[in-house]
């Protein structure tokens, strides 16, 4: 009975102590000003893995590629989709994504689109503020006889500056 009464005590402890220990390592990494590029803003945000396929249950959106470029006074997005067969309207809801040191937020938006076509391709710009991050969020659209199809896709970040 006494090994219990031990082992009783002996848990609750070791498991404050690991808690504890949790802590004070994950305030260790926490971002400081030195953790930030020269002509940042913010520190940078995560690197993320950004593999990306067309949803293999789609019936005609089979491809989907976005891309960033930054410019001398913003960012230019562009993006393409294809679809295995003519379209009544296919493409890409643009919008433009700032780093605010913890989360990205929406800044800017546009549309671009055809009609009876089984591919587009467009380019948006869009201003930035020098010092901060920026990623590119397209939405990739075809509709087919009445069905949409989507894909939701990221760009890398770019520091806008420098």
């Amino acid at each position: 009975m006494s090994n219990v009464k031990k082992l009783s005590r002996v848990i609750p402890a070791f498991t404050a102590t690991l808690l504890v220990s949790l802590a004070i390592a994950g305030g260790a990494s926490a971002d400081t000003t030195e953790d930030k590029i020269a002509g940042a803003l913010t520190t940078p945000p995560p690197v993320e893995m950004n593999i990306m396929n067309v949803n293999p249950m789609n019936s005609y959106l089979i491809d989907a590629v976005s891309s960033i470029r930054k410019t001398s006074s913003g960012m230019d997005i562009s993006g393409n989709t294809y679809a295995s067969q003519t379209a009544n309207s296919i493409g890409v809801d643009f919008f433009l994504q700032r780093w605010t040191g913890s989360v990205w937020v929406e800044v800017a938006s546009s549309s671009g689109s055809s009609t009876n076509s089984n591919s587009y391709y467009g380019t948006k710009s869009f201003s930035a503020i020098e010092g901060y991050y920026y990623r590119g969020k397209t939405i990739h659209f075809a509709t087919v006889n009445g069905k949409t199809e989507t894909q939701v896709m990221y760009t890398e970040s770019l520091l806008m500056g420098n």
